[in-house]
């Protein structure tokens, strides 16, 4: 959820990293090689299994939580909860610990009937991948959180968390396989503001992926990616960047033909989006507008301050209930304390 209550948005650095880490093979390369070693040697990576991580909130909203996996120790069955939290702010959030540790207790609560039955809930592994602009020099652990009276406890509530930080690893060192570091390169330019000049570096990691219908999901992606964060900037020759970045892994008329699917693709589903929310839009405008007409009707002309606040409500559910509330309320008072 966003800081304002509402239901978060999907933002392209979200759906790129949960598009390919949610791959099992690229997950356990990432993992393999950016976890310390004393825990890359005692893991099963054969045994890491995805988990869901989509909730229910009280309002019935759906949120989609970051990347969750299963895994088993090395000679044993013990399970191993990985959570990969991933940071897009430029900013390290200092209440991360809380976070992380709130994202643990959600997967233990998937895991309470077990538990009842004699299944100890298992070991917590928590990983933020960091990428912002400046360094995160250090997660602020729980105990920093809490107000803790001289001579209790000062290691309440703490647990590991493993900080892997692109702002610190130089573009040459990132390990792994091509397509892992495809994504974290294109994460780290990305933020860097150095995307457009390494586009092309990016493309060419690919070059190694012997199964060569396996590059053309993470191509696309690649360039979804690219063109909502450049999109974001000024105007652009998209198509022309594509060319110059897919030169990296093909030869220059293959290039211009992929740029020029990949960008078909892309803007027939940006079409799509913007007739699908133009009409929810439009839907929300035509309720706000009987709300409005029920209220006139019943006590006369409507203050413009609560015409003004009524055109700023998003949201589906909350229409909906003022819209009843117009219907029932004895005066326009007791419809502004509902509202």
């Amino acid at each position: 959820m966003g800081d304002d209550g509402k239901p978060e948005q999907a933002k392209p650095h979200d759906s790129l990293v949960r598009y390919f880490l949610g791959n099992t093979i690229l997950a356990a390369s990432f993992l393999r090689h950016y976890l310390p070693p004393a825990l890359q040697t005692r893991l099963e990576w054969g045994s890491l299994v995805p988990e869901p991580v989509e909730t229910v909130a009280k309002d019935f909203t759906r949120r989609i939580g970051d990347l969750r996996y299963s895994a088993r120790f090395k000679g044993g069955d013990a399970e191993l909860d990985v959570c990969i939290m991933v940071e897009h702010q430029s900013k390290p959030d200092s209440i991360m610990s809380f976070r992380m540790m709130e994202y643990i207790c959600s997967a233990y609560q998937q895991r309470v009937f077990a538990f009842r039955n004699g299944v100890r809930f298992p070991y917590p592994l928590a990983v933020v991948l960091h990428h912002g602009k400046k360094p995160w020099k250090q997660i602020p652990p729980m105990r920093d959180l809490i107000t803790i009276p001289a001579g209790l406890d000062t290691d309440i509530l703490n647990f590991p968390i493993h900080l892997i930080d692109l702002a610190v690893i130089p573009v040459e060192e990132l390990r792994g396989h091509p397509a892992v570091c495809a994504l974290l390169d294109i994460l780290q330019s990305a933020s860097a503001g150095i995307l457009p000049d390494r586009f092309n570096q990016i493309f060419a990691r690919l070059r190694d992926i012997s199964r060569k219908r396996d590059v053309l999901p993470w191509i696309e992606a690649l360039c979804r990616y690219y063109a909502a964060v450049r999109g974001e900037s000024e105007s652009i020759d998209i198509h022309d960047e594509f060319t110059r970045g897919l030169n990296g892994l093909f030869n220059t008329k293959e290039a211009g033909k992929m740029a020029t699917t990949m960008l078909d693709v892309i803007q027939r589903e940006g079409i799509k989006k913007g007739i699908a929310q133009g009409r929810e839009e439009a839907w929300t405008e035509a309720q706000i507008k009987s709300v409005i007409s029920v209220l006139g009707f019943r006590f006369g002309e409507i203050p413009a301050t609560l015409r003004n606040k009524l055109l700023k409500v998003q949201s589906t559910e909350r229409i909906e209930t003022l819209l009843k509330q117009a219907t029932i309320c004895q005066s326009l008072k007791e419809f502004q304390k509902a509202l």
